[in-house]
C-alpha cells in the first residue's frame, strides 16, 4: 500500500530501509537473526520488488550501514549486507562523534570519522554518497570547535551530495543524557552552525 502511495505521489522520495544493519543495537541486525546477513539482503530485495511492481520509479533507495560493524566479525562485515547495485541508488554514510560518556568511547573530529569511511567506500561503490546522519556530542571536548572544523573539511568529500545533521540525544540505561547531539544546545553551538552555513 505504501509503495502505491509513493508511486502516486510522483515526486522523488529518499527511502532508507533498515539503516545501520551492521550494528547490534537494531533488532534487524544479523546479530539477532542467525548471524546470516543474507536474510537482510533478501528482505531488501523483497521490499524493493513491491515498489517495482507499483511503478514507484521515483524512489531513491538509500543503503546505509554504520561506519563500524558491531560486533566486528566477518559475518557482520559491511559488504555482507550489500543487496546489489541494481537495488540501491545512494550509499549512506553514518558516523558520530559520540563523546566520552561511555567507557571505550573517544572524542573524534569530523575529518577522522569521515576519512575512514569515505575513502573506503569510494573504492567499493560507484553510487553517489549521502551523509544520512552526523553530529557531535558535547561531552568530552569542544563542540563549537568540532562544528567549525567540520565546515572547513566537509567539501573535500566530493561524492557526498547531501548531509543531514542529527539534533537529539542518546540516553543511558537510567535515562540520563549520555550523548548530547543538539544543534541548539546553547547560543555558541547555534552561532557556530549559523556562521558555518553562511560561509559554506
Amino acid at each position: 500500500e505504501y509503495a502505491k502511495q509513493v508511486a502516486e505521489f510522483g515526486k522523488p522520495v529518499l527511502f532508507r530501509l533498515n539503516n545501520e544493519m551492521n550494528g547490534d543495537w537494531v533488532y534487524y541486525s544479523t546479530y539477532h537473526n542467525s548471524k546470516d546477513p543474507e536474510l537482510y539482503v533478501k528482505t531488501w530485495q523483497y521490499v524493493h520488488s513491491f515498489f517495482e511492481d507499483a511503478g514507484a520509479d521515483n524512489v531513491l533507495w538509500v543503503w546505509n550501514p554504520n561506519h563500524h560493524s558491531k560486533p566486528n566479525f566477518k559475518w557482520n562485515h559491511t559488504l555482507a549486507y550489500y543487496p546489489g547495485s541494481e537495488y540501491i541508488d545512494i550509499v549512506g554514510l553514518t558516523a558520530y562523534n559520540t563523546g566520552i560518556y561511555h567507557e571505550g568511547e573517544e572524542w573524534t573530529d569530523f575529518e577522522t570519522l569521515y576519512d575512514e569511511i569515505y575513502y573506503q567506500y569510494d573504492k567499493w561503490f560507484d553510487h553517489p554518497f549521502m551523509i544520512t546522519e552526523f553530529s557531535s556530542s558535547s561531552i568530552g571536548g569542544d563542540k563549537v570547535k568540532w562544528i567549525n572544523d567540520m565546515f572547513k573539511v566537509i567539501n573535500k568529500y566530493g561524492r557526498v551530495k547531501i548531509a543531514l545533521l542529527w539534533s537529539w540525544q542518546d540516553l543511558d540505561a537510567e535515562g540520563n543524557p549520555a550523548r548530547i547531539y543538539f544543534v541548539d544546545e546553547n547560543e555558541d553551538t547555534v552561532e557556530a552552525f549559523r556562521k558555518g552555513l553562511e560561509n559554506y
